[in-house]
Formats: structure tokens, sequence, C-alpha cells
């Protein structure tokens, strides 16, 4: 019902989303685990996600809190150059 109290919960340290893909749920996971699985490809804008609190399964990119994991926004500029002298990406 709409008889929330309206005291705000405090602000949780870490965000916890489940995952599901093809059916296979997994999770949850931290921030730092969503966005290696983003960089990793096996979270995307497509990827259905989920965390306490919401009534159902919703997709990534439609979750406000996910949206810098999928940044640039489509339309924006594309993404600057990795700085020289920086570590190659990790090996897959």
């Amino acid at each position: 019902g709409m008889n929330q109290p309206n005291q705000t919960p405090p602000p949780t340290p870490q965000v916890q989303y489940s995952l599901a893909h093809n059916g296979q749920q997994s999770g949850p996971f931290g921030w730092q685990q969503l966005q290696q699985l983003s960089q990793s490809g096996q979270l995307t804008k497509e990827t259905h996600v989920w965390k306490q609190g919401m009534t159902n399964w919703a997709l990534a990119i439609d979750v406000q809190e996910l949206a810098p994991l999928f940044a640039p926004a489509a339309g924006g500029p594309p993404p600057p150059p990795p700085a020289a002298g920086g570590p190659p990406p990790p090996p897959q």
C-alpha cells in the first residue's frame, strides 16, 4: 500500500543486483562485480536485473542506477581513447 513510513532508510553501502540470463539467475552482485560483468559482456542493456525493493525484474537499461555501466548514452560522443601508458585490458 501507500502507507509507507516517510522516514528515509539509511543509504545502503553496497548495491546488490541479481541478474537473469537465458533463464539462469545469478547474483546478487555488488557494484564492482556489475562493472566487471558489463565489461566482460555478461551484463548488457538487455540483461534482466532485480534488487531488493523492486516489484519485478527490469531490463538493465531501464534501471537508472545502472545507467553509468552503459555510458556513454546512445547518440553521445564516443569514449576518449585510453591515456597513453595505461595498462592493457586484462585477459579474458
